[in-house]
């Protein structure tokens, strides 16, 4: 399974005002025309303004496949159409939506080694930022959320990267699977157990599924 870095986006955290809220975040990135060194939680020059909610081992980089902003673009109407990093991710890639990788996968990034941990779960900046207040639920319903890797090695990742798979998890729970677990949608207690018993899994996550078995 191949696909490509088709933008590759950092920012510091800054004060954001929106029409109604001003706050602390990097969610505005800034696509890197530039090779950029991936640390074991985080990208150089990049960083998270919510550090209780983001950030760490499980969730060094953000992940939002490309594919989905013509689908957004086409159902939201917006005055003018969403460009990358709209989603405020760190890799925009080419190839790999939540439908088509697991959790547990690892992939080759440029010169560095990632692993899917988790769906990414959409926060009140988003909807704040795209001035959506309903985008929240509509990145859920569509199960559009994105997803968060570990970083196995570190390296130089550039635009333009090929990406590889180079290991599926035995498991095979793909991230579109885990969304629906996550949001209730999947309620079956064996498939649920299967997904927390999959080591790979990002433990803030597996903390609470455990909650509710």
């Amino acid at each position: 399974m191949k696909g490509k870095v088709a933008s590759l986006n950092i920012k510091l955290p800054e004060e954001v005002a929106t029409s109604n809220k001003t706050f602390f975040t990097a969610y505005n990135k800034i696509p890197q025309q530039q090779p950029v060194f991936l640390h074991k939680t985080h990208f150089e020059g990049d960083g998270v303004g919510d550090k209780v909610h983001h950030g760490g081992l499980d969730q060094a980089v953000c992940v939002y496949p490309f594919e989905h902003y013509e689908k957004w673009n086409a159902e939201l109407k917006l005055d003018s159409p969403l460009k990358i990093p709209a989603f405020g991710e760190n890799i925009t890639p080419i190839g790999f939506t939540e439908d088509a990788v697991c959790i547990g996968d690892v992939f080759q990034m440029g010169e560095a080694v990632v692993q899917i941990t988790q769906p990414r779960q959409p926060c009140n900046t988003l909807a704040s930022i795209l001035c959506r207040p309903d985008m929240i639920k509509k990145v859920v319903d569509t199960g559009r959320t994105g997803y968060y890797l570990r970083v196995l090695q570190e390296g130089m990742v550039a635009v333009g990267d090929e990406m590889v798979r180079i290991e599926k998890h035995s498991a095979g729970i793909s991230v579109t699977e885990t969304n629906q677990i996550k949001y209730g949608f999947e309620k079956d207690p064996e498939k649920i157990q299967r997904l927390i018993e999959v080591k790979e899994l990002a433990e803030s996550m597996r903390d609470s599924l455990l909650k509710r078995t």
